[in-house]
């Protein structure tokens, strides 16, 4: 029995050792779980923040990056359905051209008319770039007589008439016809 007894003591002091250090791991491990509790909260914040734009947050749209955002399209190509949106009243080519039948054989018949209102466009060009630069007319004459001024240059050029001749003739008060061959 002598023999045993250092024995069991020896074993009665791992024994304590052990139960040591299992309270120390017991320590640690709890330690580690908050650890791991506290970053997978702060992996959870930073991926919310990591899915913000400017779509779903008050950040601008200049912090979005320079990703190009994807757009699906709303049907798969070419099952997309006719015609417009719905409620929308459309306008065929058959509805303009009944509702302006009587101008239609003016396109085929009389030589000279264009097919395209090209020129009636260039016409209103001056005007809108004068009214840009200047921001408006000061006056409804002032807009009057400028209207008509470019009425007459924009005539004078079709009709290949010199516009200074005109506007000196009109200026000093002398007949002028603005009549085609006049």
């Amino acid at each position: 029995m002598v023999n045993q007894l250092p024995e069991t003591e020896v074993l009665r002091k791992r024994l304590a050792l052990l139960k040591a250090d299992v309270a120390s791991l017991q320590v640690e491990l709890a330690h580690l779980r908050t650890e791991n509790a506290r970053l997978q909260a702060e992996n959870a914040e930073l991926r919310r923040r990591l899915g913000l734009n400017s779509q779903n947050s008050h950040k601008p749209p200049s912090s979005d990056g320079y990703r190009r955002k994807r757009i699906q399209p709303a049907l798969p190509k070419g099952k997309k359905p006719l015609g417009g949106q719905p409620g929308h009243k459309g306008k065929s080519l058959r509805a303009v051209l009944m509702e302006h039948e009587d101008a239609v054989p003016a396109l085929a018949l009389v030589e000279g008319v264009p097919f395209t209102n090209n020129q009636a466009e260039r016409d209103l060009r001056p005007a809108k770039v004068k009214q840009k630069v200047g921001g408006y007319f000061r006056t409804d004459p002032g807009a009057a007589v400028y209207a008509g001024l470019q009425a007459v240059i924009s005539t004078c050029r079709k009709q290949e008439r010199n516009v200074f001749v005109t506007l000196r003739n009109l200026f000093a008060h002398q007949p002028v016809s603005l009549r085609p061959g006049g």
